[in-house]
């Protein structure tokens, strides 16, 4: 086998056109090699978008949806299921934001149990005293406490996340 290779590259002009097809398969594989790391960047780069996108419209739907469970549970006389139903709901949002942040945006902070327990306190505080209980001094929820407790949860969320927006795209 060697024989062979020695006696077909024993010219110098098959010796130019071995030195000329190892150059173009060696170009050729690292053109390959580049290409593809670009392809993945670029996927990568859009999947990153695509999940900043998702991240701060889950946020947008969890601050609606929570604000919306709170007015229900002081402003409705008695707790009805609609309001229970978006309670589960948000439940499944705070976890998706939870599971967001943690999988993709490990810089980004974020408890859904913080969240969830602002919303599970009025709701048991409503339970208790009803709507009609104006003492904001006590140690039982009121709707706009508990709207700024949400708020200050969610706002650094939010400007962190269009922070990752502004540096990504």
């Amino acid at each position: 086998m060697i024989n062979w290779f020695v006696e077909t590259f024993s010219t110098s002009s098959e010796q130019a056109k071995l030195f000329s097809i190892v150059i173009s398969a060696v170009l050729a594989v690292c053109l390959l090699l580049l290409n593809q790391w670009f392809i993945a960047r670029k996927a990568r780069k859009e999947l990153f978008i695509t999940k900043i996108e998702e991240l701060l419209t889950t946020i947008y739907t969890y601050e609606r949806l929570s604000l919306d469970i709170l007015s229900r549970l002081f402003n409705l006389p008695t707790i009805d299921q609609i309001t229970l139903d978006k309670m589960a709901e948000s439940a499944e949002v705070s976890d998706k934001l939870e599971m967001l942040c943690v999988l993709y945006f490990p810089e980004i902070h974020f408890d859904s149990s913080e969240s969830q327990n602002i919303i599970l306190k009025a709701h048991k505080d409503v339970e208790i005293v009803g709507t009609n209980y104006k003492h904001p001094k006590s140690s039982y929820s009121s709707y706009i406490p508990s709207t700024k407790k949400l708020q200050k949860i969610l706002t650094p969320l939010k400007e962190e996340t269009k922070k990752l927006m502004k540096n990504h795209t």
